[in-house]
């Protein structure tokens, strides 16, 4: 029975088969096609990414904007507070300290809440874009008649095998109106 015991034996196994492939095939007098691509480039590069990102700072940003306004208020009820020239009697002074406190309260949870949803919504448009990209190399590897690509524990990688630009190509020829690629 195998045990895994490092989560990096895997990726080490993973690595070795590919070299055997590759091995294997040189015996065969048959020439192997080796890709690379920096999966993190394309994730933060690709047309799908930039999109899910616009949508998340739309749909959060009336949210912060009223946390940003209870935050005004909590500092202009602190200057109200602080304010020499314009002196405020106890009973007054007593009501906004209440309200100060009301309003940081609410505030922090407004933010906890915030933080917290934000969180889930973009790790699930992240989780989508991840599988896009996965499924766009996937797809390029198979167009191109490509034997194996590589990313993630690559230690070097020429220029002539770095098949990211292409695919980040792929993925914005998926998504209309988008600007072309820029020089990495």
């Amino acid at each position: 029975m195998l045990r895994i015991v490092s989560p990096v034996l895997p990726k080490i196994l993973r690595a070795a088969c590919a070299l055997l492939l590759v091995c294997a095939g040189g015996v065969h007098a048959q020439t192997t096609k080796i890709g690379f691509v920096d999966i993190p480039y394309l994730i933060d590069e690709a047309p799908q990414s930039k999109a899910a990102s616009s949508r998340l700072e739309s749909e959060f940003a009336p949210r912060q904007e009223q946390i940003n306004e209870q935050k005004q208020r909590i500092d202009e009820i602190s200057d109200r507070l602080e304010d020499t020239d314009r002196p405020v009697d106890e009973s007054e002074r007593a009501n906004l300290k209440r309200e100060l406190r009301k309003i940081e309260r609410r505030v922090k949870r407004d933010e906890q809440e915030f933080r917290e949803e934000l969180n889930i919504q973009k790790n699930q448009e992240f989780k989508r874009v991840r599988v896009s990209v996965l499924d766009a190399i996937a797809s390029f590897a198979r167009l191109h008649n490509y034997d194996l690509v590589l990313s993630d524990g690559v230690l070097f990688a020429s220029k002539r095998i770095d098949v990211t630009k292409q695919v980040l190509l792929e993925l914005q020829q998926a998504v209309p109106d988008l600007p072309a690629v820029d020089d990495k």
